[in-house]
């Protein structure tokens, strides 16, 4: 039997039918292969990020943008003398009776909070009284680290070390306000005191690590701030626990931290 003759318009359909799938075919494997890339290459840009990598096409330096913190100040005083009497007089009212010596001015600081809203609210509430209650705004400039002593992996524990110092802020006056609040009993904000210390002292190794290897003045602020952030958190437990003036401790605690911070900027602007 015979095979039917295929006539050349027929010959010519199929021959552009094949032709199309080949193409399908090719165009879905390039569109594979393109998605595949993008991926690899999303992969490796991030870790690239990570590690700090390819520094050729990024700033060789890490930043924290500038911020504030905002202060219930209790009155601007010539000598310290007079600011801690007043500073006497309010811790029996609550609030934290911190002395900041400020650009030749003494400040008698009562709290400090992260949003300017908060401290106009607390500001109202404590209005009326003796002494010139205002918000004294905390400025906080621009820092940047960027020393070649460091490798890139080195200045982002170091920038994540000043970054923390926010965390125990927050932790502080969070305490702070739970504890005002009644929702917890001084117990159990001094063990959180102790644990929060706990963590401090992690972050003062992973300093001390990168100083033990290279030494800068940037490398010894962050470790001398935390320091001074570990005996703040050792006072505030012992006073804590005892119990007799819980409010004000816990205040003059954020206040201190907020200090301590504002210091370790202005060290390492001065740089």
């Amino acid at each position: 039997m015979s095979k039917k003759a295929l006539k050349y318009s027929d010959t010519k359909y199929i021959l552009l039918k094949r032709k199309k799938r080949a193409k399908g075919f090719f165009v879905f494997l390039f569109c594979v292969i393109i998605f595949v890339f993008m991926l690899f290459a999303s992969s490796v840009f991030t870790d690239v990020l990570k590690v700090g990598n390819f520094s050729f096409l990024f700033s060789n330096s890490v930043k924290i943008n500038s911020h504030s913190y905002y202060a219930i100040s209790m009155g601007e005083y010539k000598t310290d003398k007079e600011a801690q009497n007043v500073a006497s007089g309010v811790s029996v009212m609550g609030a934290g009776a911190y002395v900041w010596f400020n650009q030749g001015v003494y400040y008698v600081l009562g709290n400090a909070y992260e949003n300017l809203l908060d401290a106009q609210t607390v500001l109202k509430n404590v209005s009326g009284n003796n002494y010139d209650v205002k918000i004294k705004e905390i400025k906080y400039n621009k820092i940047t680290i960027n020393s070649n002593d460091y490798s890139d992996e080195q200045k982002q524990v170091l920038l994540n070390a000043i970054k923390n110092i926010d965390n125990i802020f927050k932790n502080c006056y969070n305490y702070s306000i739970q504890f005002d609040k009644g929702e917890v009993v001084s117990t159990v904000v001094s063990s959180r005191l102790n644990t929060l210390k706990s963590d401090v002292k992690i972050w003062q190794d992973k300093v001390d690590l990168i100083n033990s290897v290279v030494v800068t003045n940037q490398g010894l602020y962050i470790k001398n701030a935390y320091i001074g952030l570990i005996s703040e958190l050792e006072n505030a437990v012992l006073k804590v626990i005892d119990g007799t003036s819980v409010n004000k401790d816990l205040k003059y605690l954020t206040c201190a931290v907020s200090i301590i911070k504002y210091d370790l900027y202005n060290n390492i602007n001065n740089l």
